[in-house]
């Protein structure tokens, strides 16, 4: 039996809903390694033969976040097998799964299954509002338990053959960076939900209206945590983009996608 990894990044939880709901498809106890914080991101990590990883991230731009290809520095492996999970907030995955995959394989990990699944988009709720929801899940359940029937009829890794969607080169949105945070409004009591759980440690802990907008990577983790609703994206860059997703996407129901090698 192989040992099961849960290897993800969730600033708003919907990933890692995902993932887990996955492993306990598969029905092994597992082994978690949340890379959401950036305190999480410092150790090494080795994988072989012998463990099976679930992978999950957010898509950003249609892309795997930035964010992470400075940490897959530190994560090694020697054919180990792997599950490849993307999440979007309804509007389109385009290239994040198959650059994941490319990613990790590259790596030394063996891609023996993927899927895409929604949650709410992380800068409005009017995207896949409570997503991912109790079908979702259940979806997530049933591919873990097509996960472990392929394990256990897997005679040779060199059986799987993981197609995924994705077109390289990869997509290009040519975005204006423009630095960028969140207001903080009189309501804010300092509690430091928010900066506890801010994944570039942007926001200070002695003082939560101060975020340094230069590490601001816009997940809104700190906008949907907050207890008293005290902080809101003001930018008129924000905006555009907030009201053109809603504008285009707020109707539209995406489902999941799984691919199994």
């Amino acid at each position: 039996m192989k040992k099961l990894n849960l290897l993800y990044f969730s600033p708003t939880d919907g990933t890692k809903k995902i993932v887990k709901e996955i492993a306990n498809g598969i029905g092994y106890e597992y082994k978690e390694f949340d890379i959401t914080l950036s305190q999480n991101r410092t150790e090494n990590l080795f994988f072989d033969e012998n463990d099976l990883v679930i992978i999950g991230v957010p898509t950003y731009a249609g892309r795997f976040p930035k964010l992470l290809k400075g940490y897959l520095d530190k994560i090694s492996c020697n054919n180990a097998m792997a599950v490849f999970v993307a999440t979007y907030g309804n509007r389109d995955y385009e290239d994040c799964l198959l650059e994941m995959k490319d990613l990790f394989e590259s790596k030394g990990f063996i891609g023996m299954a993927a899927g895409v699944f929604v949650a709410e988009h992380s800068s409005t709720s009017k995207l896949a509002t409570n997503r991912p929801n109790n079908d979702d899940l259940n979806i997530a359940r049933d591919f873990g338990v097509q996960i472990k029937n392929k394990l256990n009829n897997l005679n040779d890794v060199s059986e799987l053959k993981l197609e995924v969607p994705g077109n390289f080169p990869y997509v290009e949105k040519n975005i204006p960076q423009v630095p960028m945070a969140p207001e903080t409004n009189d309501t804010c009591v300092n509690c430091k939900v928010c900066a506890k759980h801010c994944p570039t440690a942007a926001i200070d802990f002695d003082d939560c209206k101060t975020i340094d907008a230069t590490k601001c990577i816009r997940c809104c983790s700190c906008v949907k945590r907050c207890p008293l609703n005290s902080k809101k994206f003001t930018h008129p860059g924000f905006n555009n983009m907030k009201n053109m997703l809603e504008s285009n996407f707020a109707d539209v129901v995406r489902m999941p996608e799984i691919f199994i090698g």
